[in-house]
């Protein structure tokens, strides 16, 4: 009786410990890195935005963001991102930090990011293909006093 006891003890630990296999990629998905790939604004806020972002996270841990948010025209703005843990962060090519980090959660083709600050907001992404026309048309910024949207 004893040693049954011990054994089933044995097979539970050995179940919860199969149970506890730590994740690969914290934010969703199978291996390597949730967040690459291109990706579309669909939801801000809990509303449909009023302005296109997209965005390209890269296997090099760079992205491009192109933004119609302030203009009629696409802006491109590129640089580094790290991801730690379920956190993103980025930089831009100018040195300039983003806004804040984002938590991020990837389930399927769906990226959510809740911004770090006070108040936080969701922004849900689609997977997509950026139109090459939008790419075309997107330059380096232009203007000091468009804000980039993360």
């Amino acid at each position: 009786m004893k040693s049954l006891k011990i054994f089933s003890l044995a097979m539970l630990l050995a179940l919860a410990l199969v149970g506890c296999k730590k994740e690969d990629n914290p934010g969703g998905g199978k291996g390597g890195n949730a967040l690459v790939g291109e990706w579309v604004l669909t939801s801000w806020s809990e509303a449909q935005p009023e302005f296109n972002v997209y965005i390209d996270f890269n296997d090099d841990n760079t992205f491009e963001m192109y933004q119609q948010v302030w203009s009629l025209d696409y802006e491109l703005f590129a640089g580094n991102y790290t991801v730690n843990g379920d956190i993103v962060t980025g930089t831009y090519t100018d040195g300039s930090a983003w806004a804040c980090g984002y938590k991020f959660i990837v389930e399927g083709d769906v990226l959510t990011m809740y911004s770090q600050e006070d108040v936080s907001v969701a922004s849900v992404y689609e997977k997509c293909t950026i139109p090459e026309e939008i790419k075309a048309e997107a330059a380096q910024t232009r203007s000091l006093e468009v804000v980039p949207f993360l």
